[in-house]
């Protein structure tokens, strides 16, 4: 018995030996490397909302006077910015409102937008601004009047 356990275990690490795999013949290439797209979370006033024509493809747009947003989009808080609407850009109106104000001051509410990742202690106000300009809004909420 004790001779017949040396081949025991020898026949039993043949299959493991002969199933395990190497490295893919892809590894260490990554196709994507560097155009991580992350969402900016932008609240705010919202006004000015024109939406995407489909009849032309023409893009609409939004105007917002940013009060606060995610860390992706933190250079601009304090700043108005217009940006553009698409086909698939979602609207969701809240507590009773049946359209985006017109004019400035505006409505409360919040725009996200899907865009390329900038890295943080690096990128300039502009470098943000032309990311998102770039970019359809993926989602637009509008909460209604800020309340007195």
């Amino acid at each position: 018995m004790k001779k017949l356990l040396p081949f025991v275990i020898a026949a039993l690490m043949i299959p493991s030996v002969a199933l395990a795999k190497g490295k893919p013949p892809t590894a260490g290439t990554h196709t994507n490397h560097g155009k991580a797209r992350v969402m900016y979370v932008l609240k705010g006033m919202v006004y000015a909302y024109t939406a995407f024509d489909s009849t032309t493809s023409t893009p609409g747009s939004i105007t917002i006077d940013v009060s606060h947003s995610n860390r992706h989009g933190k250079l601009l808080v304090g700043q108005t910015i217009t940006l553009s609407t698409g086909a698939q850009t979602t609207l969701l109106l809240k507590n009773g409102v049946t359209s985006v104000a017109a004019s400035q001051p505006g409505d409360v509410g919040t725009v996200k937008i899907r865009a390329s990742r900038l890295a943080f202690k690096s990128a300039t106000l502009a470098d943000v601004q032309n990311a998102l300009l770039n970019q359809p809004a993926f989602q637009i909420i509008d909460k209604g009047p800020a309340s007195s």
